[in-house]
């Protein structure tokens, strides 16, 4: 396959009294960089600043193979940015008195239960904050969604014989599950199915009209389609698709760049926009109030998550499922907010959304990361050879301006690659190229253990766990020798 090679499609600045041309300047830097470094196929942002977009770029194409041009209005699948939806339509029954956060599940859905008998006890607050105790989906059943409109009342039946990972409201633990179960709450309390309903009395009212939780209502005409690494290690259109209707609350809203800026406004306008009232103040106050520290970096609210940048609280929304991350947030204090979508899953959305708030609040660069190595050596190691893998790894380490990072966890992110997609003699040929990169880092040759072990291949495992063990100690020495003695007899 060749390399890709990209094209920048559309770039729209606007530059407004508040803001100067030069941060303009650096956001069109930052984005070209982002996408550069994850090698996204399709990449757009916006930036909104004093409530007015100021920057709003497409790059790239939708589809690798058919090479249309990403735009505005092209859809994506947003992942977790659903979530915030599925949380604003629970808050808009509160409203209305047909729910109460502190409504205990089981009284909302009275056919739902779990072989764990504490699953009485969760309610709609300890669902919104990720603190119900259910436990997470294991396997998002891509390959055999479930389309149909009862969907939503199957899945929230299939927990009889599970049990709760703690008491309800004692952790933080992101559950995807305990979302979309508040599909089921929603079709049983309103009537109409989670999609339907959201569409009627969120997606519409604030103007989204081409976003929508059913994949069948989204035009094929602009879409996007997931990027992963082949069996060639080269980024290509993936054979599966994210969707499945009994996971809608938590990850299946399709949407564009215009659509998600829409979205963004309303949470600066306090749950208005279009002069059209989604949430009203109050509700929308509680909603990115914080409830509990996630880490000394992150609160929860209600769905969204608090952050702080530059001395500025930042609510938030990152999404990520195979092929595709997204990012929403906004600073209701600056009336600010970014909005971004990508179509690989090799970067994190969250924190290239945080580098352009980085970049608005203080009229600088933010720091620009470095490509991790692995990305450019996949593109050499299967056609070329490990030959022309170090002699791209020299140039990269002896750049004047470092653009790659060429940290060890490179090198061995490249054997994981390889690993996976059982190219044995690369796998090899590259871990034991890392152990003489690293000659008194014993962890090289356990690793060499462990992929010969995977292989049945015994003896070649047993060599590599003692050269391991030659040069390791303490605890990683008891593991590999642990590893060592359970090895069978080589056939």
């Amino acid at each position: 396959m060749q390399s890709i090679s990209f094209c920048l499609v559309l770039v729209i600045g606007f530059i407004s009294h508040s803001i100067s041309a030069q941060p303009i300047r650096q956001f069109d830097s930052l984005a070209r960089h982002q996408q550069w470094v994850a090698d996204l196929p399709a990449y757009v942002v916006a930036v909104i600043s004093g409530g007015k977009v100021v920057y709003e770029k497409s790059i790239g194409v939708v589809n690798t193979r058919t090479r249309k041009p990403v735009n505005r209005f092209s859809d994506f699948h947003m992942a977790s940015v659903s979530k915030p939806f599925a949380a604003t339509a629970i808050l808009q029954l509160c409203e209305r008195g047909q729910l109460q956060l502190d409504s205990t599940l089981v009284s909302c859905l009275p056919g739902f239960s779990m072989k764990d008998q504490r699953y009485k006890t969760i309610t709609l607050y300890h669902i919104l904050t990720h603190s119900s105790g259910i436990p997470d989906v294991t396997d998002y059943e891509w390959e055999k969604p479930r389309t149909d409109d009862q969907s939503a009342m199957w899945y929230a039946r299939s927990f009889t014989d599970s049990n709760l990972d703690f008491e309800p409201g004692t952790e933080f633990r992101y559950s995807n599950a305990a979302y979309d179960i508040l599909a089921a709450v929603i079709q049983q309390k309103t009537g109409q199915t989670f999609e339907d309903y959201v569409k009627e009395r969120i997606l519409r009212p604030a103007g989204m009209l081409t976003s929508s939780f059913l994949l069948s209502d989204i035009a094929r005409t602009n879409f996007t389609q997931p990027h992963r690494l082949d069996d060639s290690l080269m980024l290509s259109p993936g054979k599966i698709y994210p969707y499945n209707r009994i996971h809608a609350p938590s990850s299946t809203l399709h949407s564009n760049l215009s659509d998600m800026v829409a979205w963004a406004k309303l949470f600066l306008q306090q749950g208005t926009i279009n002069g059209n009232s989604i949430l009203n103040p109050a509700t929308w106050k509680k909603m990115i109030s914080p409830q509990r520290n996630v880490t000394d970096r992150y609160k929860v609210c209600l769905s969204w998550f608090e952050t702080e940048i530059e001395g500025r609280k930042i609510y938030f929304h990152s999404g990520g499922d195979i092929g595709y991350r997204t990012f929403v947030g906004f600073c209701p204090a600056e009336n600010a907010a970014v909005v971004l979508m990508g179509n690989n899953d090799l970067f994190d959305g969250a924190e290239a959304g945080f580098a352009f708030f980085k970049t608005l609040f203080t009229g600088k660069l933010a720091p620009l990361p470095l490509k991790p190595a692995q990305l450019e050596l996949r593109k050499h190691i299967l056609n070329a050879g490990l030959t022309k893998v170090k002699k791209a790894y020299t140039i990269m380490k002896t750049e004047k301006r470092l653009r790659y990072d060429t940290s060890a966890g490179g090198i061995l992110e490249l054997g994981g690659m390889l690993f996976e997609r059982n190219h044995r003699v690369q796998a090899t040929e590259v871990l034991e190229w890392g152990a003489s990169l690293y000659p008194v880092d014993g962890s090289w040759y356990g690793h060499l253990g462990d992929i010969h072990a995977v292989w049945k291949q015994y003896g070649k495992a047993k060599i590599y766990y003692q050269k391991a063990l030659i040069l390791m100690t303490g605890d990683l020495k008891k593991q590999t020798e642990a590893r060592l003695s359970e090895l069978p007899a080589d056939n």
